[in-house]
């Protein structure tokens, strides 16, 4: 995937509204943004009061118009979800995404814990050929963006933990059972799913892409906060990827 344009600016809120327990999602307003935007990437977003940015994934676009979805979990992401209206500083789109091509004609497997189902949605929306989202939550009340998968005409196949929906336990034993060798699996979710989830993969001889999640102080590689080891070599999660090759993420 090319790097796309990036960009340092202020932007409109349009919606930030809690679609279910803390969740949010935030609709901004990007005049010549949203073009640039390729799934998998990341804005640092500013929050009133708060010296850094966070990190947040482009959950999908519009024209002219981006939206993050992201959950409170602290000072910053709480600042964030009491804002209706106003401006953001937003900076970005920052990243490598998903490799959109090299897999095309492979069937297409998402998987995705908790909040790693943000990025993956706009994947699905670009994504030529549907397939299908397996996707893991604590509960049921943890589960977002169901119907959005189901409307753009995505199979889902959903675990909870405690059993509130779908499988009971971690959706990594569904996909142990039911990942095929000609699939191509992209992966985005917290680091102990995803060490399983490449684990599976290795098994099976399974290609694909996993979007690692680490703390982001800058965004684009200076501070060195975010590095991860990549086939033998250290990289920067915010500026060489977030998005790798699952084969060779050592986690």
């Amino acid at each position: 995937m090319s790097i796309s344009k990036r960009f340092d600016k202020s932007c409109k809120i349009i919606s930030n509204k809690e679609i279910c327990n803390d969740y949010f999602e935030l609709k901004i307003k990007v005049d010549g943004i949203s073009k640039h935007c390729f799934p998998g990437q990341f804005f640092m977003i500013g929050a009133p009061g708060v010296f850094l940015r966070r990190p947040i994934s482009v959950h999908d676009v519009g024209k002219n118009t981006s939206s993050f979805l992201y959950k409170v979990v602290g000072k910053g992401t709480k600042i964030l979800s009491s804002m209706r209206s106003g401006e953001l500083q937003l900076l970005g789109p920052l990243g490598k995404g998903y490799d959109l091509e090299t897999y095309k004609e492979s069937n297409h497997v998402i998987v995705a814990g908790g909040t790693g189902i943000a990025s993956v949605y706009f994947l699905a929306t670009k994504l030529k050929k549907k397939g299908i989202l397996y996707y893991g939550a604590r509960s049921k009340k943890d589960l977002l963006c169901l119907d959005k998968f189901k409307k753009i005409g995505w199979k889902v196949d959903v675990s909870t933990e405690d059993g509130s929906k779908g499988h009971k336990g971690y959706i990594t034993d569904v996909l142990a059972e039911k990942l095929k060798e000609n699939d191509v699996i992209f992966v985005c979710g917290p680091t102990p799913m995803l060490k399983k989830v490449s684990q599976i993969a290795k098994s099976k001889n399974v290609k694909g892409f996993a979007s690692l999640e680490e703390k982001m102080a800058c965004g684009v590689g200076n501070c060195q906060g975010c590095a991860v080891k990549i086939n033998g070599q250290i990289k920067m999660t915010c500026k060489d990827g977030p998005v790798f090759k699952i084969e060779q993420v050592e986690l």
